[in-house]
């Protein structure tokens, strides 16, 4: 991102000084919180890092494809410059042009947020998507999240850019703080065929098409516009919403997961980043 005119800041401590809530940094927005709050931040308005994160919430899932205990969170912030239009044109860009990750565009899907009584559905991010794929020959169609029980009456099994409900679209902390839509980006693995849906999902029962979705369609990035200061209700929807004095953005991508997709590989305990540590627990192991 400094190509972008950002500025790369060191990883901060594992353990947080600005959010006394919990024991260790467990997303890369965390020791941003005062300049995503107001709060000038001395080195300007566009930084980008890769934070060390501990995270325990998923524990039970680690060891699958994509979940880690500790791992690096690569992040670009914009404390009140750019906004949408920007983050996603460069999201897109990163991920697919060839100077950079070289990730076939086809292969992406996107969600966005589907609004509520208390905050709009994000519009803009749809049409900014809908822009970006169109501009890189990908059909973009458009929906509001599937509904697994009915594929079949539905007959579209999954959207390229998916409105989804606060649960999976709605960014904020688990206490009133800066908070706003988000837009997650998601990648078809390699080893399954682009045209998946026709040729793998007539022969599934719905059951193994969710399982399907879930495990070989990997989140890799999530932009989080913050436009707001507020909390979740019960359903994580957004509630007591006040409008920050600064649009920000908050990017979140896993450096790991990262490795695993550019790299075609299962999982990233394959990575090189990963597999010294696993192959010496494998050799103390069988001792």
């Amino acid at each position: 991102m400094a190509e972008k005119g950002h500025v790369i800041v060191p990883s901060s401590s594992l353990v947080p000084k600005e959010d006394p809530t919990v024991l260790f940094t467990t997303a890369g927005m965390q020791p941003m919180i005062p300049y995503l709050t107001g709060q000038d931040h001395p080195l300007g308005t566009r930084i980008a890092d890769s934070q060390k994160c501990l995270r325990t919430d998923d524990i039970e899932e680690v060891g699958d494809n994509r979940h880690l205990t500790m791992f690096e969170m690569l992040g670009n912030w914009s404390l009140g410059d750019y906004f949408k239009e920007e983050m996603i044109g460069w999201t897109f860009e990163f991920l697919t042009h060839k100077k950079w990750l070289a990730l076939d565009p086809k292969r992406l899907f996107v969600t966005v947020y589907k609004g509520s009584e208390n905050a709009n559905a994000d519009e803009e991010a749809v049409v900014m998507w809908e822009k970006v794929f169109d501009e890189a020959g990908v059909s973009a169609n458009v929906g509001t999240e599937y509904d697994f029980a009915n594929l079949n009456a539905i007959g579209n099994y999954l959207y390229r850019i998916t409105r989804r409900s606060g649960k999976d679209n709605w960014w904020g902390l688990p206490y009133k703080g800066p908070c706003g839509p988000c837009s997650e980006v998601y990648y078809l693995l390699d080893k399954h065929p682009v045209d998946f849906q026709e040729s793998l999902f007539p022969n599934m029962t719905n059951d193994a098409i969710e399982n399907f979705i879930e495990n070989e369609i990997v989140e890799i990035w999530n932009n989080v516009f913050m436009q707001y200061e507020g909390e979740k209700t019960d359903k994580k929807e957004p509630k007591n919403l006040t409008p920050l004095a600064k649009n920000n953005i908050d990017t979140g991508a896993g450096f790991e997961r990262l490795l695993t997709i550019v790299n075609k590989l299962e999982s990233p305990f394959e990575s090189d980043v990963l597999k010294p540590i696993v192959d010496v627990v494998k050799k103390y192991r069988t001792k």
